[in-house]
């Protein structure tokens, strides 16, 4: 009956350590933006069933199979031979570790989320489950199931559910692909301040810690591997440490982090605290547990601060959590552990075995973690692209186009509710500033159609009503003749001219195409007429993409470029001219002119050649316009337009 109960206990703890991997799912989808929530949540499903494949039939021999000179097990090899190594408890075992193992691979796919592709992912799945992990496994567990010495437990290891084995085994491993794949767009502004990217679901977040929290007590419970009276201890310890590392998080982050949410802090103090006392809830008390979640929660907002400014951009805060927060409570166990379970060392001693115990942990994940992650970015390739990084892993890798549309629904809210007064007032101001250009940009066109009706279209009708009226008297007083034939045709040009005129004038009304394709593709319409019309050769090039310009912004660069080209037109005598475009730096873009003409001197020309019109334009968009010419040698006109961004820019 004993026995029974005992497999029972296990198996029902195993369940438990899978719900986790539900946890996971929610708790790392929240934490997400929304148009990558399809891509991680297929991905903790895949990686827990390559962990189920790779490490059952192979990576839980090499953890806890006959060892070979202390380094790796094996002959357990598709679960071969189990009943003969510990009966009918071989395959309980073996259910519960996979759960386990399964727990440490899903962990790093969560921390490079967003911008790593998926089959890197699943290859370093494999390599994980086959090798990283149940090779430490056995340096430190391997007499677990057999009877058999393992050289880390030899000398006085200590960690009774994994917080080295598991959790700072995936949080390494984390680590390293960090440093790999790099930060994800816009994480970090050009000053260096942290950006937040956007949540998709927070209430999903804390659902994932809650279910985290529960499985934890199956994780640590279950690995007492029988059903006896210390397992309420253990629960308890599970408990108090999770809420002592919520303590510890928050007071952290109120004195050394006062512009950081409180939020992340509940969510990576309570799982930084579960993490830890993995090492020692068998062998502590509660109030011991609760100084190990408080101590364990405290580092955990600290590590995250020391890897934002690194520039290790963390999604879902696996490192600080697992990877530091499992070697602290590896650490803080040979102070806190009771005088019985020390195995005759004193403290000191403990903790230099303890100190060992999580060095080599670390220098076997990350070593090894950095050369795979290595090897995969040569090999094919570790992260997608910018555009598609952009788009969103949802829409790139599984064709979701329903939660693209939900990103974009969400995306503006969230970026205004993030931090709430302020983001109204600046988009008060925002709207304050286009409706102001929208007025001053209606003035101006109102004024430059007045003077083009005026100075085309009018003096060209007033000429033509001289030449008629003079037509008429000499019809009048003669019976017409060469001379009348030649004022006729004179008059038939100026009709033609006038005509002329008026096209002009409606072509300069704003184009269709600047509306229904944007600047860029205006740009170049503009330029294909001017080289049909003028023969001369004219040529566009963008070294950046073109940002979503606000409308009245769009065609106030486009009179200026029109401006600028009209110029070259009647005064430069080119046979070439350039317009290009380029970011000079976030946020700030520009515009150049150039042609071969013959030049000017830019002091000598106060008025004329539109240049008032434009520097107004452009100060209405807070941009400037440089002149460099001299005469004989062409002239570039440069203009420079901040872009602020309303939205996010494609550039």
């Amino acid at each position: 009956m004993d026995v029974s109960v005992n497999h029972l206990w296990v198996i029902v703890s195993a369940c438990f350590v899978f719900f986790m991997q539900a946890g996971f799912v929610f708790y790392e989808v929240g934490f997400v933006q929304a148009k990558n929530v399809v891509s991680v949540a297929i991905e903790n499903m895949l990686t827990f069933i390559i962990a189920t494949l790779v490490f059952g039939f192979l990576g839980f021999a090499f953890m806890f199979g006959p060892t070979h000179l202390g380094i790796v097990g094996g002959g357990f090899f598709f679960l071969n031979h189990l009943t003969a190594g510990r009966n009918s408890f071989g395959y309980v075992f073996a259910f519960f570790e996979l759960m386990f193992a399964a727990t440490s691979v899903t962990i790093v796919s969560g921390s490079m989320s967003e911008r790593t592709r998926l089959v890197p992912l699943l290859i370093a799945a494999v390599f994980m489950a086959g090798f990283i992990y149940p090779l430490f496994g056995h340096w430190a567990w391997g007499g677990m199931f057999l009877h058999q010495p393992a050289w880390l437990k030899n000398l006085g290891y200590m960690d009774f559910a994994g917080a080295t084995v598991v959790h700072a085994t995936a949080g390494w491993v984390s680590l390293a692909g960090l440093m790999i794949v790099g930060p994800r767009r816009d994480r970090w502004d050009a000053e260096g301040r942290v950006k937040q990217l956007g949540r998709s679901n927070v209430p999903f977040a804390t659902l994932g810690t809650f279910i985290l929290w529960f499985s934890w007590f199956g994780f640590n419970g279950g690995s007492l591997l029988q059903f006896d009276s210390r397992v309420g201890l253990i629960l308890l310890n599970t408990n108090f440490a999770a809420a002592g590392g919520v303590v510890g998080a928050l007071l952290t982050t109120a004195l050394f982090m006062r512009d950081h949410s409180y939020m992340e802090a509940i969510f990576s103090g309570a799982l930084g605290g579960l993490v830890a006392i993995t090492a020692s809830s068998d062998y502590v008390q509660p109030p011991q547990a609760v100084l190990v979640g408080l101590i364990t929660g405290s580092v955990v907002v600290l590590a995250s601060l020391w890897l934002e400014r690194r520039r290790l951009d963390d999604a879902v805060g696996a490192v600080p959590i697992h990877g530091f927060g499992g070697a602290v409570g590896t650490l803080l166990l040979a102070f806190f552990a009771a005088p019985q379970f020390l195995g005759g060392q004193t403290r000191l001693v403990k903790f230099l075995v303890q100190l060992l115990g999580v060095s080599v942990n670390f220098v076997w994940s990350f070593g090894l973690g950095f050369l795979m992650f290595y090897l995969i970015k040569r090999w094919i390739g570790l992260r997608v692209t910018e555009a598609e990084e952009e788009k969103g892993l949802n829409i790139v890798e599984f064709g979701d186009i329903y939660s693209w549309q939900e990103y974009l629904r969400t995306s503006h809210y969230e970026h205004l509710t993030s931090d709430l007064s302020g983001r109204i007032q600046v988009q008060n101001q925002l709207l304050q500033r286009q409706a102001r250009l929208l007025v001053e940009t209606e003035e101006h066109e109102r004024v430059r159609l007045a003077r083009d009706l005026h100075d085309g279209v009018g003096q060209s009708l007033a000429a033509l009503k001289l030449r008629l009226g003079i037509i008429a008297g000499r019809v009048r007083s003669s019976r017409g003749g060469p001379e009348i034939e030649a004022q006729v045709d004179e008059t038939v040009q100026l009709t033609a001219q006038t005509i002329e005129e008026i096209r002009g004038v409606l072509l300069n009304l704003r184009p269709d195409i600047l509306r229904t394709r944007g600047l860029a593709a205006a740009t170049e319409a503009l330029l294909e007429g001017m080289e049909k019309a003028s023969g001369m050769r004219c040529t566009f090039e963008a070294h950046a993409q073109m940002p979503d310009w606000e409308e009245a912004a769009a065609l106030n660069i486009y009179r200026v470029l029109q401006e600028s080209l009209a110029n070259v037109l009647r005064h430069a005598q080119a046979t070439r001219v350039e317009v290009t475009f380029a970011r000079l730096r976030p946020g700030l873009y520009a515009f150049q002119v150039r042609d071969d003409g013959h030049g000017f001197a830019p002091d000598n020309v106060h008025r004329g050649l539109g240049l008032n019109s434009m520097q107004e334009r452009l100060q209405m968009l807070g941009g400037v316009l440089r002149i460099d010419s001299a005469v004989g040698r062409g002239t570039t006109l440069t203009m420079e337009v901040p872009y602020e961004d309303q939205g996010r820019d494609r550039g």
